[in-house]
Protein backbone atom coordinates (compact mmCIF):
# COMPACT_ATOMS: atom_id res chain seq x y z
CA UNK A 1 0.00 0.00 0.00
CA UNK A 2 1.35 3.17 -0.78
CA UNK A 3 0.72 6.39 0.54
CA UNK A 4 -0.29 9.56 -1.91
CA UNK A 5 2.10 12.19 -0.29
CA UNK A 6 5.31 9.30 -0.02
CA UNK A 7 7.98 9.50 -3.20
CA UNK A 8 9.71 6.41 -4.11
CA UNK A 9 13.01 7.81 -2.93
CA UNK A 10 16.47 5.80 -2.16
CA UNK A 11 17.52 6.38 1.23
CA UNK A 12 20.94 7.49 2.20
CA UNK A 13 23.15 5.83 4.79
CA UNK A 14 23.84 8.22 7.53
CA UNK A 15 27.46 9.85 7.10
CA UNK A 16 29.81 11.50 9.86
CA UNK A 17 30.74 14.90 8.69
CA UNK A 18 34.56 15.64 8.91
CA UNK A 19 34.07 18.98 11.53
CA UNK A 20 31.76 16.57 13.55
CA UNK A 21 34.41 13.92 13.89
CA UNK A 22 37.53 16.12 14.64
CA UNK A 23 35.02 17.95 17.23
CA UNK A 24 33.94 14.55 19.02
CA UNK A 25 38.23 13.93 19.08
CA UNK A 26 39.18 17.21 20.46
CA UNK A 27 36.42 17.08 23.41
CA UNK A 28 37.56 13.39 23.93
CA UNK A 29 41.09 14.44 24.12
CA UNK A 30 40.06 17.42 26.26
CA UNK A 31 38.25 15.47 28.89
CA UNK A 32 40.88 12.79 29.11
CA UNK A 33 43.17 15.51 30.38
CA UNK A 34 40.85 17.35 32.49
CA UNK A 35 40.85 13.33 33.96
CA UNK A 36 44.13 12.55 34.26
CA UNK A 37 45.18 16.47 36.17
CA UNK A 38 41.97 16.21 38.16
CA UNK A 39 42.69 13.19 39.63
CA UNK A 40 46.35 11.80 39.11
CA UNK A 41 48.87 14.73 38.75
CA UNK A 42 47.78 17.64 41.16
CA UNK A 43 44.77 15.89 42.20
CA UNK A 44 42.60 18.96 42.58
CA UNK A 45 39.49 17.15 41.90
CA UNK A 46 40.14 14.75 44.99
CA UNK A 47 38.78 15.23 48.25
CA UNK A 48 41.09 16.89 50.88
CA UNK A 49 40.93 13.65 53.35
CA UNK A 50 43.02 12.79 55.73
CA UNK A 51 46.90 13.91 54.48
CA UNK A 52 50.25 12.33 54.96
CA UNK A 53 52.04 14.64 56.94
CA UNK A 54 55.04 16.74 55.86
CA UNK A 55 58.61 15.78 57.64
CA UNK A 56 59.98 18.65 59.86
CA UNK A 57 63.22 20.27 58.83
CA UNK A 58 65.85 19.68 60.99
CA UNK A 59 66.87 23.25 61.02
CA UNK A 60 63.44 24.17 62.71
CA UNK A 61 62.25 23.02 65.96
CA UNK A 62 59.07 21.79 67.25
CA UNK A 63 56.44 23.46 68.72
CA UNK A 64 57.25 23.95 72.62
CA UNK A 65 53.96 25.58 73.36
CA UNK A 66 51.63 23.07 75.48
CA UNK A 67 48.89 25.30 73.74
CA UNK A 68 49.64 23.36 70.00
CA UNK A 69 48.00 20.45 69.59
CA UNK A 70 49.58 17.46 68.03
CA UNK A 71 47.84 17.68 64.83
CA UNK A 72 48.59 21.06 64.26
CA UNK A 73 52.32 21.60 63.30
CA UNK A 74 54.18 24.79 62.43
CA UNK A 75 56.50 24.35 59.67
CA UNK A 76 58.66 26.92 58.42
CA UNK A 77 61.47 26.87 55.80
CA UNK A 78 65.00 27.26 56.72
CA UNK A 79 66.25 29.93 55.13
CA UNK A 80 69.44 29.47 53.78
CA UNK A 81 72.35 32.63 53.74
CA UNK A 82 73.91 33.42 50.09
CA UNK A 83 76.96 32.75 49.34
CA UNK A 84 78.36 34.69 46.82
CA UNK A 85 81.84 32.94 45.24
CA UNK A 86 84.46 35.36 43.68
CA UNK A 87 87.31 33.66 41.92
CA UNK A 88 89.98 35.51 40.38
CA UNK A 89 90.30 34.57 37.04
CA UNK A 90 93.36 32.26 36.36
CA UNK A 91 96.10 33.60 34.46
CA UNK A 92 96.34 32.26 31.04
CA UNK A 93 99.58 30.93 29.87
CA UNK A 94 102.21 33.64 29.32
CA UNK A 95 103.53 31.36 26.57
CA UNK A 96 99.96 31.41 25.02
CA UNK A 97 99.97 34.93 25.07
CA UNK A 98 103.33 35.35 23.82
CA UNK A 99 102.06 33.64 20.47
CA UNK A 100 99.00 35.82 19.87
CA UNK A 101 101.12 39.17 20.63
CA UNK A 102 103.83 37.37 18.16
CA UNK A 103 101.13 36.49 15.67
CA UNK A 104 99.56 40.45 15.61
CA UNK A 105 103.10 42.28 15.52
CA UNK A 106 103.83 39.47 12.80
CA UNK A 107 100.65 41.33 10.92
CA UNK A 108 101.19 44.67 11.53
CA UNK A 109 104.85 44.49 10.50
CA UNK A 110 103.55 42.84 7.09
CA UNK A 111 104.77 39.51 7.80
CA UNK A 112 102.47 37.52 6.80
CA UNK A 113 104.94 34.53 6.55
CA UNK A 114 105.61 34.70 9.62
CA UNK A 115 102.22 34.95 11.47
CA UNK A 116 101.15 31.97 9.23
CA UNK A 117 104.36 30.07 10.99
CA UNK A 118 103.03 30.74 14.60
CA UNK A 119 99.91 28.94 13.38
CA UNK A 120 98.59 25.53 14.36
CA UNK A 121 99.92 23.25 11.71
CA UNK A 122 96.27 21.70 10.72
CA UNK A 123 95.48 25.17 10.43
CA UNK A 124 98.34 27.03 8.53
CA UNK A 125 96.63 25.89 5.09
CA UNK A 126 93.63 28.12 5.96
CA UNK A 127 95.35 31.38 7.38
CA UNK A 128 96.55 32.92 4.34
CA UNK A 129 93.11 33.48 3.24
CA UNK A 130 91.79 34.25 6.69
CA UNK A 131 94.72 36.77 6.95
CA UNK A 132 93.82 38.37 3.37
CA UNK A 133 90.47 38.90 4.19
CA UNK A 134 90.16 39.63 7.84
CA UNK A 135 93.26 40.77 9.03
CA UNK A 136 95.45 42.32 6.11
CA UNK A 137 99.34 42.69 6.93
CA UNK A 138 99.31 46.38 8.21
CA UNK A 139 96.59 46.29 10.30
CA UNK A 140 97.62 47.31 13.86
CA UNK A 141 95.67 45.40 16.86
CA UNK A 142 96.52 44.66 20.47
CA UNK A 143 95.43 42.45 22.98
CA UNK A 144 92.57 44.35 25.42
CA UNK A 145 92.17 41.20 27.64
CA UNK A 146 93.04 37.40 27.65
CA UNK A 147 91.51 34.36 29.36
CA UNK A 148 92.13 30.61 29.00
CA UNK A 149 93.16 27.63 31.11
CA UNK A 150 96.52 25.86 30.56
CA UNK A 151 95.22 24.65 27.37
CA UNK A 152 94.08 27.02 25.30
CA UNK A 153 94.06 31.19 25.61
CA UNK A 154 91.48 33.62 24.39
CA UNK A 155 92.64 36.82 23.71
CA UNK A 156 89.83 40.08 23.34
CA UNK A 157 91.47 42.37 20.53
CA UNK A 158 91.18 45.56 19.12
CA UNK A 159 92.47 47.90 17.02
CA UNK A 160 92.03 49.55 13.46
CA UNK A 161 92.46 47.35 10.12
CA UNK A 162 92.39 48.66 6.83
CA UNK A 163 91.89 52.11 8.60
CA UNK A 164 88.10 51.13 10.36
CA UNK A 165 88.12 50.31 14.26
CA UNK A 166 87.82 46.74 14.45
CA UNK A 167 87.47 44.57 17.00
CA UNK A 168 87.88 40.27 17.89
CA UNK A 169 89.27 37.88 19.51
CA UNK A 170 92.24 35.37 18.99
CA UNK A 171 92.83 31.78 20.12
CA UNK A 172 95.85 30.02 20.73
CA UNK A 173 95.87 26.45 21.56
CA UNK A 174 98.63 23.85 23.85
CA UNK A 175 100.70 22.06 21.49
CA UNK A 176 102.08 18.74 22.57
CA UNK A 177 105.03 19.72 23.32
CA UNK A 178 103.32 22.25 25.87
CA UNK A 179 104.51 25.35 23.68
CA UNK A 180 101.02 27.18 21.34
CA UNK A 181 99.94 27.97 18.09
CA UNK A 182 97.57 30.16 17.19
CA UNK A 183 94.22 28.37 16.07
CA UNK A 184 92.20 30.43 14.45
CA UNK A 185 90.70 34.23 14.76
CA UNK A 186 87.93 36.32 14.18
CA UNK A 187 87.42 40.23 13.69
CA UNK A 188 84.86 43.01 12.36
CA UNK A 189 84.24 46.46 12.70
CA UNK A 190 83.85 48.05 15.94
Amino acid sequence: MSYPNQQNTPTRAATVKPGLAIGILVAVIALTAFCITGFAAPGFLLGKGDSIPLPIPSSTSAPTSSEDSPTSTTISRATRPRVTVTRRPAQPPEKGVQVITDFLAKIAGHDKAGAIALACEEQKRFMDDKIDSLLPPGSRVAITRTSGTSKFVLADVAGTVEGRSAKGTVIADREEDGGFCVTTFSIRDA
